[in-house]
């Protein structure tokens, strides 16, 4: 193999520094450092169907591959974060996470675990169901609706208190909202 056919192999397939993402367009693009002192802006970051990232640039890495051997023509593969990774998974385990240690990981035992240090949010338009032998609550449960179980609302059951009598006295007082 000669040497030009051997450094455009080369050139294919490399492996550097990125900074000044972009995540503001149909795709996201970064800046590559491709040789030292040799940077390639604007070029397209892939990232897996299905999950979106937005990499601190503090250490990010990423491999990049010109198509076709043309440096014009480049794409940067999934980033890595080596100082910001999750780590310490166990076999089958998968994760996610950000960079002040929120994750998520669904284990090889089949739980989801969920930690943060901040809120979490369900949004949705037609409601939640956890099929569940039990359900436990640690702290404070506050709703802003009814609740209800099998024999009614805690609504209906307070109506109900605050109408009955017994024979030698008034209803309850106070009354339950």
């Amino acid at each position: 193999m000669d040497d030009e056919t051997a450094g455009n192999l080369r050139g294919m397939i490399r492996r550097g520094n990125l900074k000044n993402f972009k995540d503001d367009g149909e795709t996201q693009t970064a800046s590559i450092e491709i040789a030292e002192g040799i940077w390639r802006d604007d070029v397209e970051v892939m990232q897996p169907y299905g999950f979106a990232s937005h990499v601190p640039e503090d250490g990010a890495l990423g491999v990049v591959l010109a198509i076709g051997g043309d440096e014009g023509d480049m794409v940067i593969l999934p980033i890595a974060n080596p100082s910001k990774r999750l780590g310490e998974l166990k076999p089958g385990e998968v994760g996610f996470y950000n960079e002040h240690g929120d994750k998520a990981i669904m284990t090889a035992g089949g739980s989801l675990d969920i930690s943060t240090g901040a809120t979490v949010n369900i949004t949705t338009d037609t409601g939640v169901t956890i099929t569940a032998v039990i359900t436990k609550v640690v702290g404070d449960f506050v709703c802003t609706g009814d609740v209800s179980d099998k024999n009614g609302s805690m609504q209906e059951m307070r109506d109900k208190y605050n109408v009955h009598a017994h024979p030698a006295g008034p209803p309850p007082n106070p009354q339950q909202d």
